[in-house]
């Protein structure tokens, strides 16, 4: 009974995680403050019950968590940069370090009439700044939470299913909201994005980034059940088919194609866009690594790009997406504009960045009049990390993010075992989802999509060297059996 309790301990920290990751998107993507700060709680709490089972099991890491060590090294950089940016410091530090940061401080001192502190922070408004080195701690210790408490094919499996399930949910909310005309976010009613699905969240690009991540993850899974091809007879393809039937791979298919609608559904342009193209391009990396393309494999993409986009989206408005991309032009977008000024952000703070979750604060001093009302976000997250965070930090964070592509890549080409080949797969199309999509809005500026994005990153590395444990299968011998336990 005393060994039992350490793996007891493990297992409520297990199901803690679940639960948190399935309602990380229910409180509108956990993008309110109040919700930020929860998700940090929630994180911190968890890790210090995983540290108390730690060390009641003797402290002993397990061998995929020293394995995310470059990953753990960056967060911890990324931390201590967000923790500097809103400390004060003298006021000559800040001239030297970001000459942009003292020049708003100066003149806002100018403007109040009261001489210029001697201490002044490099972030334009540290009290978000603050709110994003929280956000950012929860990040990482959710990372590690995923790298040391998945210890197991079976939790791993286990943990793929949990992130689908998410996702399922997400999807049936969004598609219920619109065909029973409830229109609602289940927290409050929709005020916005009237006649799409948006799940549980207030903007539909960011359920649909949800949507491809999870997605991604289920094709990961279902590829990791795929048989390998070949001639069988009749009798054992019956059996094979009925076998099938009572399995979850049903259950896994059913919760895909509810996703695709979900996704069609929500009318995103970039979301659907991203979603098939990392498909593509993961599809065709997937085959060039394992130098063959098996039929179970060829049936699943061709199911996912014919069946599921000609038929069954079609009912669910696919030829509206269709409509409003061949609708858009960048003429009559603002964001372009934005996305300029943006960059100008970037030139004048090159070094320190205006702060993590400054962007609102910093574009104020950017408006021309060109556009009504501003931007709380630029609506790409790949200017404006390096706007808020200052292009040391921002490679850092690219560093972080082609690492993760790397190892969900080896694991394609050299594992041999399908569970982690699938979860290889599923991460790298996810994160190249993500990618592809953020090109264009702001996903990772969302909690929940940040939160899950981190999360494709720990499967990555759980994917590339989480043990196969065959070898349990070759202790056979009585003896053998009784010293082992």
């Amino acid at each position: 009974m005393p060994n039992r309790q350490p793996e007891d301990k493990a297992g409520v920290i297990f199901c803690c995680l679940f639960a948190l990751l399935f309602w990380l998107p229910i409180p509108f993507g956990s993008k309110p403050e109040w919700a930020m700060i929860l998700f940090s709680f929630l994180a911190v709490t968890l890790s210090l019950g995983w540290g108390l089972s730690l060390v009641v099991k003797g402290f002993r890491l397990g061998s995929v968590f020293l394995k995310g060590l470059h990953f753990h090294v960056g967060f911890l950089l990324i931390i201590f940069w967000l923790w500097l940016q809103q400390c004060p410091l003298p006021a000559d530090w800040v001239e030297w370090l970001s000459p942009k940061a003292f020049a708003s401080y100066t003149n806002a001192s100018l403007l109040i009439g009261e001489p210029l502190p001697a201490k002044i922070p490099l972030s334009l408004d540290p009290y978000n700044t603050r709110l994003a080195y929280w956000l950012t701690l929860g990040y990482w210790l959710l990372f590690s939470l995923v790298l040391g408490v998945v210890k197991s094919q079976q939790q791993l499996r286990a943990l793929a299913w949990a992130l689908i399930a998410a996702g399922a949910f997400q999807a049936s909310v969004g598609a219920f909201s619109i065909l029973s005309g409830l229109e609602t976010l289940l927290l409050s009613d929709k005020k916005s994005y009237l006649g799409v699905a948006t799940g549980t969240f207030v903007n539909r690009n960011s359920f649909a980034g949800f949507l491809e991540m999870i997605l991604a993850i289920g094709i990961g899974l279902q590829i990791s059940g795929l048989g390998k091809s070949g001639r069988i007879p009749f009798k054992d393809r019956l059996v094979k088919f009925l076998t099938t039937l009572l399995s979850n791979k049903v259950l896994l298919r059913t919760c895909l194609a509810v996703m695709v609608i979900g996704m069609v559904m929500s009318r995103s342009r970039m979301g659907n866009a991203a979603f098939f193209a990392s498909l593509v391009i993961t599809g065709f990396l997937y085959v060039f690594c394992r130098r063959r393309l098996t039929k179970g494999v060829a049936f699943l993409f061709i199911s996912l790009l014919a069946v599921d986009v000609a038929i069954v989206s079609q009912w669910f408005g696919l030829e509206q997406v269709i409509d409003r991309l061949e609708q858009t032009s960048l003429d009559h977008e603002s964001r372009p504009n934005v996305a300029q000024l943006t960059v100008d952000i970037i030139r004048d703070y090159p070094l320190t960045g205006t702060g993590g979750g400054t962007y609102y604060t910093a574009l104020t001093e950017y408006h021309d009049g060109s556009w009504r009302g501003f931007y709380d976000l630029a609506h790409i997250d790949l200017l404006q990390f390096p706007a808020e965070f200052g292009l040391p930090a921002y490679g850092i964070l690219i560093a972080m993010v082609l690492l993760a592509l790397w190892h969900g890549f080896q694991a394609m080409r050299h594992r041999k075992n399908p569970l982690m080949t699938g979860i290889g797969f599923g991460s790298f199309m996810g994160i190249v989802a993500i990618l592809i999509h953020s090109t264009v809005d702001f996903n990772l500026q969302i909690p929940a999509n940040g939160a899950y994005f981190v999360v494709l990153m720990a499967l990555a590395v759980h994917a590339r060297y989480l043990p196969s444990q065959r070898f349990r299968l070759e202790v056979t011998k009585p003896e053998r059996c009784q010293e082992s336990a």
